[in-house]
């Protein structure tokens, strides 16, 4: 019997490298949202993408309390944990997720470099 199977076990998993990026800010209004919530701190940010809004697709965010399963990506991002699905990393790969708070505007915003088209709303996109 070969040594290799049992010399991977006692490895940890390779840190998946992040195709969508949260910067700081946004992950620590994450945060805020999930103490507010009183929500443990290891919930998930669970991003996704959904047919629909006025451009055809529409990005969410969502509080996740699961572990991830083997369709979805996870990365460990400024002490938040974002789990991604493969199917939405697809479309949002190489997205930037950010936070602004300003007088004008207020919430998280998306750098999607495949985006053909947004909505002036900012959580919808066309590709």
């Amino acid at each position: 019997m070969s040594n290799s199977a049992s010399a991977s076990t006692d490895t940890a998993p390779a840190e998946a490298t992040p195709t969508v990026l949260v910067t700081d800010r946004a992950a620590r209004e994450f945060e805020h949202i999930v103490e507010e919530k009183g929500l443990p701190r290891c919930t998930a940010m669970r991003l996704s993408v959904k047919g629909g809004g006025c451009s055809g697709f529409e990005y969410q965010i969502d509080l996740e309390r699961n572990d991830a399963d083997e369709f979805d990506i996870e990365t460990l991002q400024h002490g938040v944990r974002v789990v991604i699905d493969m199917k939405s990393e697809f479309y949002m790969g190489g997205t930037t997720i950010d936070f602004n708070e300003s007088i004008m505007e207020r919430g998280f915003s998306f750098k999607n470099p495949h985006a053909s088209g947004t909505c002036g709303c900012g959580s919808s996109f066309s590709i």
